[in-house]
C-alpha cells in the first residue's frame, strides 16, 4: 500500500515574543531569503508583516530556510520570487496551518491532519461541505523517532527520530520540532518548499505507483478519477500488481465482473477524504464497489486495511 511521508528541519528557533512573523524571524540569518520574499510582496504577505493583536485565528507557519530556496532553484532552474503573485500566494497559504501547533501536537499518536489556508479551487481535492462551501487543503503530520532524531510528515510514514511534513506529489521536507513564536501563532523552519497538491494520477506517478496508473488508463477511468473530489485511492504498489497479475489479465476494458481489473481498482477506492487518523480499530468500511474492509490499528500506530498495511 502507499505509505505516508514526513518532513523535518534541524534549526532550533527561540521565543520571539509578540512580533510580526517578519520581525520574529529577522534574527536568523538562515531565514534571510524568506524575509526578503515577504518584504518584496507586501500585499500577499500582509498578515505576516504586521503584529497580530487578536487571539483568534492562530496559525502555524512553515518557514522555508535558505537551503529550501537553494533547493527550489536547483529543482526548477528559477527563483520562487519569479512566480506570479497568485501562485506565490497559494504557496504561502499552503505553508500556513490553522491553529498554533505545539511540539506535543506534532507527537500525536497516529498523527494529525491540519487544515491549511489554501482554498484555491484549482487545488480542490476534497469533497465540499454539506452547505456547498469548499474545504481548504490539508497536510498530514506524524512523528516517528529513532537514533535520537525525530521526523514529522505531512499529507501523505517513515521511520527515524525526526519530524517530517509531506505535501503534494509526496514532497518531503524536514522540520525541527521546536517552535518559534510570533504574534499570530508559532512557526517551524523547514528545509524545503511543499509542493502544491496535484491530481490523483500525477501524485501516484510521483510515488512510482505506475501499475495503478496503467490500470486506470486501461479501464478508461483516469479522467473520472482525477475529476472526482473526495476520492481516496488505496494504491497497491507495483510488486502487489505483479503478484496479482491483474494487468496481464485485463480482458475487455468494459468487463465489470468480480475478477476484472476494473473491479480490482474499485475495491481500492473509498468515497470521501480519508487519512490514517480517520481509521478506528475495528471499523468496517466499504469500498466503491461494496467490498468490506476491516480496519485494524496496531499498538505502534500502524494501520491495516484487511491484511494490507497502509
Amino acid at each position: 500500500m502507499k505509505g505516508f511521508l514526513l518532513l523535518t528541519s534541524s534549526i532550533v528557533v527561540a521565543f520571539a515574543g509578540a512580533q510580526s512573523l517578519l520581525d520574529a524571524t529577522a534574527p536568523y540569518s538562515q531565514l534571510s531569503e524568506f524575509n526578503s520574499l515577504l518584504e518584496s510582496f507586501p500585499d500577499i504577505a500582509a498578515s505576516l508583516l504586521t503584529n497580530v493583536t487578536s487571539s483568534s485565528n492562530r496559525q502555524t507557519i512553515l518557514v522555508p530556510s535558505n537551503d529550501a530556496f537553494d533547493d527550489y532553484r536547483q529543482q526548477r532552474s528559477s527563483n520562487v520570487s519569479s512566480l506570479s503573485s497568485s501562485d506565490l500566494g497559494d504557496i504561502l497559504n499552503y505553508h500556513s496551518l490553522q491553529g498554533a501547533l505545539s511540539s506535543s501536537d506534532l507527537e500525536t499518536p497516529g498523527g494529525l491532519v491540519s487544515s491549511t489556508a489554501l482554498d484555491n479551487p484549482t487545488y480542490a481535492q476534497r469533497e465540499p461541505l454539506d452547505d456547498g462551501s469548499r474545504q481548504s487543503q490539508v497536510v498530514y503530520i506524524s512523528s516517528t523517532e529513532a537514533m535520537g532524531r525525530r521526523k514529522i510528515k505531512a499529507r501523505q510514514i517513515n521511520a527515524l527520530m525526526s519530524t517530517e511534513v509531506q505535501g503534494g506529489e509526496g514532497r518531503e521536507v524536514e522540520l525541527e520540532p521546536t517552535p518559534g513564536n510570533w504574534s499570530g501563532g508559532v512557526f517551524y523552519v523547514v528545509n524545503g518548499f511543499l509542493t502544491l497538491p496535484v491530481n490523483q494520477t500525477d501524485t501516484m506517478t510521483a510515488q512510482n505507483l505506475t501499475s495503478f496508473v496503467l490500470g486506470l488508463n486501461r479501464t478508461n477511468v483516469t479522467d473520472g478519477t482525477n475529476e472526482a473530489q473526495g476520492l481516496t485511492c488505496l494504491c497497491p504498489n507495483n510488486d502487489a500488481f505483479e503478484a496479482m497479475n491483474d494487468l496481464a489479465n485485463t480482458g475487455d476494458s468494459n468487463d465489470t465482473g468480480p475478477a476484472s481489473l476494473l473491479a480490482t481498482l474499485t475495491r481500492h477506492g473509498l468515497t470521501g477524504s480519508y487519512y490514517s487518523t480517520n481509521f478506528t480499530d475495528g471499523d468496517l468500511i466499504y469500498s466503491q464497489n461494496g467490498y468490506p474492509i476491516l480496519v485494524t490499528r496496531a499498538e505502534n500506530g500502524s494501520v491495516f486495511l484487511n491484511d494490507a498495511m497502509v
